[in-house]
């Protein structure tokens, strides 16, 4: 089908339904009934589709019969006003398990069927019927003529007749509630004002105590539960009650329903477990089924949101005078109104809640942010002889992993460290604050730089969880006589990148830091440091894998190779624009993909 005639084609989907909308008001206003505007609703039928005649034929359950409702330029029409055809259940079954019949080419289950109304087919000039159903109900049907070849848009027919047959079902429906039971005017009345009341309500626990109630009283019933998917347990657990004589337990709190079907369950809870696994409606007559609550009869609906959050269950409806009364299909349809706005607002209240928990830790992130903000260098220390520049870009909500400083020791020289936890967000930023304050204290305690790595180890180790630990490389500066020791604790190595274009890694040093006892890492390797000589025009980078693991949109890194390559390139720069440089390298690198890591560089360069 050409793009035009797809555009006119959902123009005049939108325009019909529209039209049946405006129709539907009247019904539901009460100024019509399904009968008065059948023949409304046909005439927008056929200019919809394009189509030249048709009919509506309406179920009679009473004598199982559809009868002609309306119809538009069939051959003999007075022998279409007394057209009657009858049908028997399992036919009504097999119509509900149809979306559309080619009555040139029934399907099996109904071939007897169209075959034995043949002459009533002939008066209809049907070639096409559509069943009218809904929530398993059969209302009657669409009977169409004159239909295209098998074409695209024979096929486009056949879809707007899909969509056009489910609005006119809810019709049927609706108008056989008002012809049924003039009651249902006011009970439609109190679920819009129930459903406008529970909307309003962002408390979650009020909101279901506050559903329960309502359910109970719309359904005239005694009592009544919701209960919700336990997102963790996979169970269907109490979450509010109405007058429950719970029979299985002392308490209808200790009630939980697990949701996997293979599990053996009294026979009412595995009932109630159909309605949260199938999302279908059950109403259930029967005082056996009920007695388990202490009710005479139930009816359990699914409570949907974006998935099935639950199921909302009422028990015992009775009379004026005390009589126990049969739920019927009506007080199904009413019970899943309900339900799907209980959905909605128990998804509001929940997200609701959740904006404000996010509002909470987004105020203790910023907060956050402001503490590891003050925990990094405002400036490098002025060294003479040396230029020093370092930055930090934490992955998430100003709040990351990475750390990087410049402590004077007290001999004069000057530590510079980089150290990366495992992990991102608030728990590694916690971790961040422990290490700089274990390493502060170190440095004042002793010169030895493994021994700093084991006290390091041990207090890490003992105040984080057992799968977070850190990466560091700590390396001394004596800025008088360009001696540079460093010590590696399973940090990215960094490079010492000559003036001749050369490179040297700073690889010695341990594993890293928290990750095994003192008493197993002694027996594993000891940490070692090494010494080498800095000279004029020398350059040291450190970095975290956040540069050599950037990633581009091709699923490609950055890698060590880039690095070492740009490091060479840049290698006369002053330590700021090395550092600028090879910040914007992996910006650039990165594009369009999204950043995994925090990322954090310094470069100290001896002039």
């Amino acid at each position: 089908m050409q793009t035009a005639s797809i555009e006119q084609t959902m123009q005049r989907l939108i325009l019909g339904l529209s039209e049946i909308e405006e129709v539907g008001k009247a019904l539901v206003s009460g100024q019509s009934n399904f009968g008065a505007s059948s023949q409304t609703y046909l005439r927008i039928v056929l200019k919809t589709l394009q189509v030249t005649r048709g009919a509506i034929l309406r179920f009679n359950p009473a004598e199982s019969l559809l009868t002609l409702e309306s119809s538009i330029n069939i051959p003999d029409e007075s022998a279409g006003e007394s057209l009657v055809i009858p049908i028997t259940s399992n036919e009504i079954s097999a119509m509900l398990q149809s979306s559309l019949l080619d009555v040139s080419k029934p399907p099996t289950p109904l071939k007897s069927f169209l075959n034995a109304i043949q002459p009533q087919l002939q008066v209809l000039s049907a070639t096409l019927w559509a069943p009218l159903k809904i929530h398993e109900e059969f209302l009657g049907v669409i009977s169409l003529g004159e239909l295209p070849d098998d074409s695209e848009d024979s096929r486009w027919t056949r879809e707007l007749l899909n969509v056009l047959a489910d609005r006119i079902s809810v019709a049927i429906a609706h108008s056989r509630s008002q012809e049924d039971m003039r009651a249902a005017k006011f009970r439609l009345f109190m679920l819009s004002d129930t459903t406008a009341q529970i909307a309003k309500l962002l408390d979650t626990e009020r909101l279901e105590e506050e559903v329960v109630n309502h359910a109970v009283s719309l359904l005239d019933a005694n009592a009544g539960c919701l209960m919700l998917i336990n997102p963790v347990t996979q169970q269907l657990e109490i979450r509010d009650s109405f007058a429950l004589d719970l029979q299985l337990s002392p308490s209808a709190e200790n009630l939980s329903i697990p949701l996997e079907i293979d599990q053996e369950i009294q026979s009412t809870l595995s009932i109630l477990r159909d309605v949260a696994v199938e999302g279908r409606t059950q109403i259930h007559n029967d005082r056996e089924i009920a007695a388990l609550f202490g009710g005479n009869n139930l009816i359990a609906s699914p409570v949907f949101g974006h998935e099935i959050l639950g199921i909302l269950v009422v028990f015992s409806k009775e009379g004026r005078a005390g009589i126990t009364l049969e739920f019927t299909d009506e007080d199904g349809i009413l019970l899943e109104a309900f339900a799907t706005q209980v959905g909605v607002a128990i998804e509001n209240a929940r997200l609701y809640q959740e904006a404000i928990e996010k509002r909470r830790l987004q105020a203790e992130m910023e907060e956050a942010a402001k503490i590891q903000e003050n925990l990094l260098p405002k400036a490098p220390p002025e060294i003479p002889g040396y230029e020093i520049a370092g930055m930090s870009l934490p992955h998430h909500d100003g709040v990351g992993g990475d750390y990087y400083g410049y402590i004077q020791e007290p001999d004069g020289s000057w530590g510079l460290v980089i150290a990366d936890i495992a992990g991102k967000g608030m728990q590694a930023a916690l971790l961040v604050a422990t290490l700089r304050a274990a390493l502060l204290s170190e440095v004042a305690r002793q010169a030895d730089l493994p021994a700093r790595a084991m006290a390091l180890n041990a207090l890490i180790r003992e105040s984080s969880p057992i799968d977070k630990y850190a990466t560091l490389c700590y390396t001394r500066l004596h800025p008088e006589t360009g001696k540079l020791t460093s010590l590696n604790a399973g940090h990215n190595s960094p490079l010492v990148i000559r003036q001749d274009g050369s490179i040297q890694r700073l690889e010695a040093g341990g594993l890293m830091i928290g990750m095994y006892p003192d008493d197993m890492l002694c027996r594993m390797l000891e940490y070692e440091d090494e010494t080498i000589q800095l000279y004029s025009g020398d350059t040291v980078l450190f970095y975290t894998d956040g540069v050599t693991e950037t990633v581009n949109i091709r699923d490609e890194m950055y890698e060590e190779e880039r690095l070492e390559e740009l490091a060479k390139q840049l290698r006369h720069a002053d330590a700021d624009e090395i550092c600028a440089e090879i910040y914007n390298s992996t910006l650039e690198f990165q594009g369009e993909a999204q950043r995994f890591d925090d990322l954090t560089l310094m470069v100290l360069k001896k002039k």
